[in-house]
């Protein structure tokens, strides 16, 4: 069904009976709704791009907290953003809020644009984000369409198939804007789909906008979204060496990963996906010292399952690589989730000399 089918009054009618409906049922006490600001917007925005808000909650307090103005993001080193986004995963969120936060410093003196062209310049921020921002921080008339809104809209036109769906349903999304109230109605859209029309039994019985949801008339809100085909993931083999000092067991040989691949641009251990290459490492680099091998970490990526097996060497004379630095355990790092989890084992074990199993 086409958006233009509908005729004005239940277009309206839906924009009115959701914004009435966020007034008692939608969400009001986020923090990035308290004292709102394009700025924070910006941030919450990025980090809801494909997390949870439950698990966005933590990351965003603690990242206002040291960075609470674009100033003191531009400011900052992208190491310590990565740090902070430590476990929260897409770590190129966080390189892109580090690379916008220099372009908002050049180009638009700390200040953020009011334009949505200027606002699609800035790395990570595509069509949604932008629109996303405009409505609810300035309060203009524009759509947003991410995985709950495209649910939301699915299900009320009843849209199947997947030829020019995504052209569609930035069509229907323009279709339902009112004429004011955007800033409530895109948060009001976006909580209706997070706390009604759910993807698996959502709970049409107490949604504002039912009577005209196509998908409920035509008994289809089962099979709409149509599901998607999952991503078989890849399995992967990984080998995580800790080398500690000789001198002062707290520092580690570890490495900056390059800008691509997983993990880019994250500190990690010497890591090979290969037993025979990690065998040429130690041979090269005529690392003789005793081995010890500890439980395997197996962390999931959207794309592949990683299983990591660890070991340990606590070197027994001095040693130097090119491209590798000492950092001490107690440093803060950005680093992916597997390889922090180790550091604070390690740390727990370096208290406690009797235990010499790392559990992952």
């Amino acid at each position: 069904m086409n958006g233009k089918e509908q005729n004005n009054n239940q277009i309206n009618e839906f924009s009115k009976n959701l914004i009435s409906w966020h007034k008692n049922h939608g969400r009001h006490n986020l923090p990035w709704q308290k004292k709102i600001n394009p700025y924070k917007i910006w941030i919450s925005e990025v980090m809801l791009q494909q997390t949870q808000v439950k698990t966005v909650l933590p990351y965003y307090e603690k990242f206002i907290k040291k960075y609470p103005t674009i100033k003191d993001l531009s400011n900052s080193k992208l190491d310590d953003i990565l740090e902070m986004w430590t476990g929260l995963g897409y770590y190129r969120r966080a390189e892109n809020l580090y690379k916008s936060s220099q372009i908002l410093q050049e180009k638009y003196e700390y200040n953020f644009p009011e334009s949505y062209d200027d606002i699609l310049t800035l790395p990570g921020v595509g069509r949604s984000t932008a629109g996303a921002i405009l409505s609810i921080a300035y309060n203009k008339k524009y759509p947003i369409l991410d995985g709950n809104v495209k649910r939301v809209i699915k299900r009320y036109f009843a849209v199947r198939g997947e030829k020019n769906i995504e052209k569609n349903l930035w069509e229907l999304s323009e279709t339902l804007l009112p004429n004011k109230y955007n800033n409530i109605y895109t948060q009001s859209i976006m909580d209706l789909g997070s706390l009604v029309c759910l993807r698996n039994n959502p709970t049409c019985n107490i949604c504002p906008v039912n009577l005209n949801c196509e998908s409920l008339k035509l008994n289809l809100t089962d099979s709409i979204p149509e599901k998607t085909k999952k991503i078989k993931r890849k399995n992967l083999k990984l080998y995580f060496i800790i080398i500690q000092n000789y001198k002062n067991k707290d520092l580690i040989l570890m490495k900056k990963n390059s800008k691509g691949g997983i993990w880019a641009n994250l500190w990690s251990f010497p890591s090979f996906n290969e037993k025979c290459i990690l065998e040429k490492f130690l041979k090269e680099n005529k690392i003789t010292e005793k081995i010890t091998k500890y439980e395997n970490i197996k962390h999931n990526l959207s794309h592949m399952r990683l299983n990591i097996e660890i070991l340990r060497i606590k070197l027994e004379k001095e040693f130097f690589l090119d491209s590798y630095y000492w950092k001490n355990i107690y440093d803060k790092i950005g680093s992916s989730k597997p390889v922090i989890s180790i550091i604070v084992r390690l740390k727990e074990e370096q208290k406690n000399e009797n235990g010499n199993v790392l559990k992952a």
